[in-house]
């Protein structure tokens, strides 16, 4: 009989990254486009903490909860990590097509687990979501990096509202995607599933990107053990986190997945401020946007064959690897230095 092998592609290599790093003498202009959300609230303090990223703005976008809860909890986070300076405007409650998703069976209702953040002391910026980051874009000195860590409603929107500022806008760095499974589906991870017309605008626009997807981020992993350093440091920010975090595993831990989560948006932040945590590889990725059942699939080729052959250009960076215990000292280290 003869053998049956299952024929694979080795996988791509490591290149030299196209995102931009701050420094703490140039911190780098971000604005972070959010659906907070567990680790959306950790990648937040990460943005707040690090010397080397100057954050600019978070706006919200339906996502993981609804898009009104996810701007209070942007507001209670900065307040809660003594940061009431950094604006805060809310974007859009759903997709630009199709039916509204949410990870709320992941997330709580609230987007917040069972954690009561302390109020703010003010409201968001009434003039929404993309025109607050427009009007940051006209008006900064230098190109500024966007992080955009839930649906890409939002940034589309910017995209397609106001073209003339895509100079402006040094790199996206984007959570969401995956060039193997995903998490909504076996095709698609969950910011992508949520709005892949948003996506596909995105990653057709020309803008530089990084996807930061399921690839890297299902390696930069906490488990339990984490709780024992967070209930070592002093400050409020540290047992909110801790709060949050046992709301994941014991979640995880009942879908029988193991005491851990990925910190997924987190990892997205961070690429910005340390220029080695993460190891990318050069892609084309285009997103299938129908309604079949790969809906919200990033597929991702990074095949030299196939890419002349086809006149392509690689248009994204693409994450793969991540030092997992670097990871995790990085976070326990940033809620160290906050209140």
């Amino acid at each position: 009989m003869a053998s049956v092998g299952l024929f694979r592609l080795p996988p791509a290599g490591l290149t030299q990254r196209q995102a931009p790093v701050g420094s703490v003498a140039h911190p780098l202009p971000l604005i972070i486009d959010s659906d907070p959300g567990l680790d959306d609230a950790l990648a937040i303090a990460c943005a707040v903490v690090r010397p080397e990223i100057k954050l600019l703005a978070v706006t919200s976008v339906g996502g993981n909860a609804d898009v009104h809860h996810c701007t209070e909890n942007a507001l209670r986070l900065l307040h809660l990590y003594g940061a009431d300076d950094v604006p805060v405007a809310e974007g859009a409650v759903g997709p630009l097509v199709g039916p509204l998703e949410r990870a709320t069976e992941i997330h709580g209702e609230s987007g917040m687990g069972s954690t009561q953040l302390p109020k703010a002391s003010r409201r968001a910026e009434p003039e929404g979501a993309v025109a607050l980051m427009a009007r940051i874009l006209e008006s900064s000195p230098e190109p500024v990096a966007i992080a955009p860590i839930g649906p890409l409603t939002n940034i589309a929107l910017l995209i397609r509202s106001f073209p003339h500022l895509a100079p402006k806008i040094s790199h996206i760095c984007l959570m969401g995607g995956s060039v193997g499974e995903g998490n909504s589906s076996a095709s698609a991870e969950f910011n992508i599933y949520a709005d892949p017309t948003a996506a596909e605008i995105v990653f057709s626009s020309g803008l530089p990107i990084t996807m930061i997807g399921l690839d890297v981020t299902h390696h930069a992993i906490l488990d339990r053990s984490i709780l024992e350093r967070f209930a070592q440091l002093p400050g409020r920010s540290a047992k909110a986190a801790a709060e949050l975090l046992k709301f994941s595993f014991d979640r995880s831990a009942a879908w029988g997945q193991g005491e851990k989560m990925a910190i997924h948006d987190a990892v997205a932040v961070l690429h910005l401020a340390i220029p080695d945590l993460v190891g990318v590889s050069r892609y084309h990725v285009v997103v299938d946007a129908t309604s079949g059942p790969a809906r919200g699939r990033t597929i991702g080729d990074a095949n030299p064959y196939r890419l002349k052959r086809d006149k392509r250009e690689p248009n994204c960076d693409v994450g793969l690897t991540i030092d997992s215990d670097r990871f995790a000292d990085e976070m326990v280290a940033i809620f160290a230095k906050l209140p």
